[in-house]
């Protein structure tokens, strides 16, 4: 029966519709005599309000979409919803699981081929050693720590054609990375500047997704500053396009190596081989700006090539493998040193000021450097000043990812590193080792109570310390390039 106004004998549904909607041809008809009753003025207003609508419900449900359906085949989405759009700061994402999961590739050396001999299969071997820890992580943010090449090694006119194949795996898989650039980066042969332009143009926009991050933010001078001082900003997963900013990457360039080109007398000019004080500066008021504009620390991490003189004094109190399990098979080089024409070297003390900047960084979870292939531990450092953060910072190294430069003895692999949305604030994360052969070693949780716990000994590889050889000394660094540092 058709419904009436209280009142009135006039239907309100039209004649047509009155005797029923049982079936879809019926509904359909009564929409269009609906919409036809209605004046033209008023059709073009409904028209417009509708279409409106959809295309604003089609722009604000687009990333959940992509998102849900990339969840229910059972995939994890790696990149970050809205890509700098209408971020203040153009970064990444947490992940759908609350997660933030880094792969850290460190000193892969590629371009030894060049030398011959056995090396010429050095390069391939490290991509196998790349595809394999990706296949059994799933980062949302590869993280390639210094020494990408063995500058020494490469030929001026062409080692860009090495950068492709570095990052061939992760474009494979769609996978975003950021860079530090090592002593082996910066030759008479190679320049980061040139390998930061590269990594922009086979990275900086594939099929719509930016997945080089590496940049530049100090200066433009790279002998004086480096090259890859930089920072990126990590954000939460919920918030549609205006997400909440949960955490900063920091990254820094420790120099080193060697001036591009040769001097005017033919010889090498060497690099100092520490993060530059201006560098220091930078950090301490961009850190100040975020304190100021977010009204609290934010959390974050830190990366570097060259690690800092304090993790030459830990190793020197003791590492005990129980409670700072991983490698300790050499003396660490680290950053600042003055060596004589005959490779002695002695500390110099210009690291302090970044090491004082860290040490005053509220909420900095930990510091993350390759360099000594050698070594892969963790250890938490405290001043013996008043420390801004006050659970102390975590010091760690990386695994040697490349089967280039010295140390053939010990399993490549690549560090990992978990951090959850929901325990930002803690003083913790979790991270451990990826080995070639898919294997885990020294799986670790970094928290205020590391350094006290006792982890089983899962190293594989007995971690006793010693001197580099004279013949790893040379890897890496062949005839004129700088004697120290050689990792």
């Amino acid at each position: 029966m058709a419904t009436t106004r209280p009142g009135s004998s006039r239907s309100l549904l039209p004649a047509t519709f009155s005797s029923g909607i049982s079936d879809e041809n019926s509904f359909l008809s009564f929409v269009s005599s609906s919409f036809f009753q209605l004046s033209l003025g008023r059709r073009c207003l409904l028209f417009f309000s509708f279409l409106l609508g959809f295309v604003l419900t089609a722009i604000m449900k687009r990333e959940h979409l992509l998102w849900l359906l990339t969840t229910t085949v059972g995939a994890k989405p790696r990149l970050e919803l809205c890509q700098g759009r209408e971020m203040e700061f153009p970064g990444l994402r947490f992940g759908a699981d609350g997660l933030f999961n880094i792969t850290i590739f460190a000193d892969l050396h590629f371009g030894e081929e060049a030398w011959g001999g056995d090396l010429v299969d050095n390069d391939a071997k490290t991509i196998k050693v790349m595809e394999s820890v990706l296949d059994n992580e799933s980062p949302n943010l590869v993280v390639l720590n210094g020494d990408l090449l063995t500058g020494e090694a490469v030929l001026a006119h062409n080692y860009t054609n090495h950068i492709d194949r570095i990052f061939q795996p992760l474009i494979n898989r769609k996978l975003p990375w950021a860079s530090t650039y090592g002593n082996h980066d910066r030759t008479k042969l190679s320049t980061p500047t040139t390998i930061l332009q590269h990594e922009k143009e086979i990275g900086g926009n594939v099929q719509g997704h930016r997945l080089a991050w590496t940049s530049s933010m100090v200066g433009n001078d790279d002998l004086r500053f480096g090259t890859s001082n930089y920072y990126i900003p990590i954000y939460t997963f919920s918030g549609d396009c205006r997400p909440e900013l949960a955490m900063v990457l920091w990254f820094f360039d420790s120099r080193a190596g060697a001036a591009f080109q040769k001097g005017e007398d033919g010889q090498t000019v060497p690099v100092e081989d520490w993060v530059a004080p201006e560098v220091a500066r930078w950090f301490a008021l961009e850190k100040a700006a975020f304190k100021q504009q977010f009204k609290r620390p934010i959390p974050s991490l830190a990366f570097v090539h060259i690690p800092v003189q304090a993790t030459r004094a830990l190793q020197e109190k003791g590492v005990n493998k129980a409670t700072n399990p991983g490698l300790n098979q050499e003396i660490i080089g680290h950053q600042a040193n003055t060596c004589d024409n005959q490779g002695n070297c002695e500390y110099n003390g210009n690291d302090s000021p970044f090491m004082k900047e860290l040490l005053s960084t509220e909420g900095l979870k930990a510091v993350f450097s390759g360099h000594d292939h050698g070594i892969d531990w963790c250890m938490q450092w405290y001043n013996s000043s008043k420390v801004s953060n006050r659970h102390g910072i975590h010091l760690c190294f990386n695994r040697h990812t490349g089967y280039g430069g010295y140390g053939k003895d010990w399993k490549r692999g690549a560090r990992q590193v978990v951090i959850r949305e929901d325990l930002l604030e803690e003083n913790e994360l979790e991270t451990w080792i990826r080995l070639e052969d898919g294997t885990i070693s020294s799986h670790v949780d970094l928290n205020s109570t590391y350094g006290q716990d006792a982890y089983p000994d899962m190293v594989g590889e007995t971690p006793i310390l010693r001197e580099k050889t004279s013949s790893e000394e040379n890897m890496g660094t062949k005839s004129d390039s700088p004697s120290r540092p050689v990792g």
